[in-house]
């Protein structure tokens, strides 16, 4: 066959092609013109198609000789499409425009823009697609390509972590694994109830009322389009001097993905006391944007040359006015609020500051107990698919789970 079949020939029976509404003896070439469409598959097995390597990749296999249709069709697929087909698309269409809205980083799709038609209806309200991510590990179905979205934002501010004074001066602990706002996020928001979980908005475990999270909680539909996957908690070498004057990229995506963590300081300090182990990864459904989600997603005005200067300009000097393009071309940015990160920021005298994306522009390290701006951010199963919209504001992406 001209493609690929990621699965082994014991588990799938049956693998039928179908071109045009014909049957095929194989599948058709890359760059033939034919565009995946559907897969259907029986035992309650889905199929979603990797274009990038041009091969059929299957999830939810519980039964062997499961038999799998692939129909694919002439010209662009309108329609019903998955997540990964819509965006890969979308970026071909978007290639040739005079201001993009949409750039390939890292293979990595991304919208980019200070107001890009990237808007979707999620758990019935106004989320926005951070991008088409790559790689990305999944508890149960492997590696795989999945949509990033971002809420607009909790109708409420709290502490990313608190901690009795005795622990780290109350300041909290730069840890994400632990923190109250993972707790908070991956518990009662997630399932949309008001149970035990409870929310923070100052230093020494300062407690505040949590929103009606059967209200602004994420209801059963929303839930199930959810995949659980490992998020990067690493961060920069050295301390607060050090990532104040590095460069954004390719520095920063990679400190993500980095084995340092945000405790460089040292334990004799009453600031740096908590004794907590810290990781560089984690593995759920509800995190928070990088800084590099909020980097990479101007586009410099328009100007491409302009959007590569701002990448190569050290985020926590965004706010000068010399780069006030790169802000302003942003559509991460809020001028109002300051936003949280998951990202640990190193210190040499505190291990409670994460970074976050001020009310100026600039991203810089603060103490996680300081009540900001939470957006809670999930990754898409690769069985949602895309069934209308254009991703403008008034008309957003509507989203189905096959």
């Amino acid at each position: 066959m001209n493609g690929k079949i990621q699965v082994n020939s014991g588990d799938v029976s049956i693998i039928a092609v179908n071109v045009d509404g014909v049957a095929n003896t194989s599948i058709p070439a890359k760059n033939s013109g034919k565009n995946f469409q559907k897969a259907d598959c029986t035992n309650g097995a889905t199929g979603s198609w990797d274009r990038s390597n041009w091969r059929f990749l299957l999830s939810g296999l519980t039964q062997t000789k499961t038999k799998c249709t692939l129909y694919f069709v002439t010209g662009q697929v309108t329609g019903e499409q998955s997540c990964e087909n819509k965006m890969e698309d979308l970026l071909e269409n978007d290639k040739n425009q005079v201001k993009p809205s949409l750039v390939s980083d890292d293979n990595n799709i991304r919208y980019i823009g200070s107001n890009p038609n990237n808007y979707v209806k999620f758990n019935n309200e106004t989320w926005r697609i951070i991008g088409l991510m790559d790689g990305i590990q999944t508890k149960d179905h492997g590696t795989q390509r999945l949509l990033k979205i971002i809420r607009e934002k909790l109708p409420t501010s709290l502490s990313w972590d608190s901690s009795v004074l005795s622990v780290n001066s109350g300041y909290g602990v730069n840890e994400w694994s632990q923190a109250d706002l993972m707790t908070v996020l991956n518990g009662d928001y997630f399932y949309g109830r008001n149970g035990s979980d409870k929310c923070y908005n100052n230093y020494n475990e300062t407690t505040t009322t949590c929103p009606d999270w059967t209200q602004v909680g994420l209801k059963t539909e929303a839930q199930n389009m959810v995949e659980e996957v490992t998020w990067n908690t690493g961060t920069s070498i050295g301390t607060e001097s050090v990532w104040r004057a590095q460069n954004f990229t390719p520095q920063q995506y990679m400190w993500e993905r980095s084995t340092n963590h945000g405790k460089q300081c040292s334990s004799s300090s009453s600031s740096c006391n908590d004794g907590v182990t810290r990781q560089t990864t984690w593995t759920g459904k509800v995190g928070l944007m990088y800084p590099s989600d909020y980097g990479y997603a101007t586009d410099g005005g328009g100007d491409l040359m302009k959007r590569g200067q701002c990448l190569y300009t050290p985020l926590y000097s965004w706010d000068n006015s010399s780069y006030s393009y790169c802000k302003d071309n942003d559509w991460l940015f809020y001028s109002n609020n300051y936003q949280w990160t998951m990202t640990p920021a190193p210190d040499s005298s505190y291990a409670s500051n994460m970074f976050l994306v001020c009310a100026k522009g600039f991203v810089s390290g603060y103490k996680a107990s300081i009540a900001y701006a939470v957006r809670p951010v999930v990754y898409l199963k690769s069985s949602v698919k895309i069934i209308g919209g254009t991703g403008e504001e008034g008309s957003p992406f509507e989203l189905k789970l096959e």
